[in-house]
């Protein structure tokens, strides 16, 4: 075990003894031992149920086979993900809290907690998960480290599984944004479909689409100095000439995207109410100050048929958020905070560490994957610029023999 991953379970196994649930999840008013088991487990069933949402939202395949949750805690989400997969592995680095995780096991016979302060992840076999999920879990461990665990994760994820992991890039350069036009030849981007679009869907139905955007120019896109950008649409009639609706749906940019970087944009936007075929367009816009279409760069367009809502009509394109009820956790299970003993770790000293987004896309691309959505996450404090990373492994298959 190397000094920076003793330091970390030595760290984490204080909060656990103490207030784990807090350690997890630490919301202001639940310090203290004001969690109760019951609305805690509760928050992983919610955070689960909208992860697979969004999932069906891009257009992903449903992972149902193998999970790992890996910083998986006292099993918040490890105990969701297991309602949804056949078999979850909830991994943690610290020994006191896999232990409190299998004692609040539901589910023994298709979820197993496994302890990396030792071995890390190698014991596990390669390409045997289907879904992999960390969140709020890599930004506390040292960048190296993360990055060792992110070679760990491709090692696992099955052929076309989806790796789904939360991570800060770098810190937050202080400005006050306030809208201003960026030059002319700024407002140059690339749009393309990412997956394909409905051919036909309900009147006033929601339409979940998936755009790969380029910035094509010569500039940096800085919302921090330059306002707000966003994914928008318009509703145009069949032959695309006169406009129906100025736009319902908007899906804001990236912070801060550099020239020639390219990245997945989900965006829903809202069917006409009126039946018939329509054409929609989308295009950036630059919030106060101009749709990028009006400085010379191109939009995409593409044919919808919307059909009379009902029960006869097509069903929308958006998924139901599906929850499932939750056991019975007993509320004496975990620990209650007491004296806190001398070398417990402090409320004030949760460590932050980040990867650069830069570096991560490097990872991602050598083993390659597919970025299927980037996010950016507030999960690490406003001094923090971090995403939450949605990757589709690349399809595996065994080399050919040699002859």
């Amino acid at each position: 075990m190397n000094d920076d991953v003793l330091e970390s379970q030595r760290y984490w196994d204080g909060f656990a003894a103490t207030d784990p649930l807090w350690a997890v999840l630490a919301f202001p008013d639940k310090s203290d031992g004001r969690w109760t088991l019951s609305e805690f487990m509760k928050t992983g069933e919610r955070e689960i149920a909208l992860l697979f949402h969004r999932f069906a939202e891009l257009q992903l395949p449903m992972p149902t086979g193998r999970g790992l949750d890996f910083g998986c805690g006292v099993g918040r989400l490890t105990q969701a993900l297991v309602r949804r997969m056949d078999r979850v592995v909830g991994a943690d680095i610290s020994p006191v809290m896999i232990d409190l995780a299998r004692t609040l096991n539901r589910y023994p016979q298709r979820a197993e907690y496994i302890c990396t302060s030792d071995a890390g992840l190698e014991l596990l076999p390669e390409r045997s998960f289907e879904c992999i999920y960390s969140n709020i879990v890599l930004q506390h461990v040292a960048p190296d480290l993360s990055v060792r665990y992110l070679h760990e994760f491709f090692r696992l994820l099955a052929p076309g599984g989806l790796l789904v992991f939360q991570l800060p890039s770098h810190r937050q350069a202080q400005a006050d944004a306030e809208i201003t036009a960026m030059p002319d030849a700024a407002y140059r981007a690339s749009i393309e479909l990412a997956a394909p679009a409905p051919s036909q869907v309900a009147a006033g139905s929601p339409v979940a689409l998936t755009f790969t955007v380029r910035n094509t120019s010569d500039h940096e896109w800085s919302q921090p100095r330059f306002g707000p950008l966003a994914l928008g649409n318009h509703w145009l009639d069949e032959r695309g000439e006169l406009m129906v609706a100025q736009d319902d749906g908007r899906a804001p940019l990236l912070q801060i995207v550099p020239p020639g970087m390219s990245w997945p944009v989900l965006v829903t936007i809202r069917a006409p109410q009126s039946p018939g075929r329509y054409m929609a367009e989308i295009d950036l816009v630059h919030e106060g100050i101009s749709w990028f279409e009006h400085k010379g760069s191109r939009t995409v367009r593409f044919p919808i048929a919307v059909a009379a809502a009902g029960p006869t009509g097509p069903a929308s394109t958006a998924a139901a958020i599906k929850e499932f009820p939750i056991p019975e956790y007993p509320e004496t299970a975990v620990p209650r905070p007491a004296a806190a003993p001398a070398d417990a770790p402090t409320k004030a000293r949760f460590p932050m560490n980040g990867v650069h987004r830069d570096q991560v896309m490097e990872i991602i691309n050598r083993h390659g994957a597919r970025l299927a959505y980037l996010e950016e996450d507030r999960r690490a404090g406003p001094e923090w610029v971090s995403y939450r990373y949605f990757v589709a492994g690349r399809s595996w298959r065994p080399a050919s023999p040699a002859v």
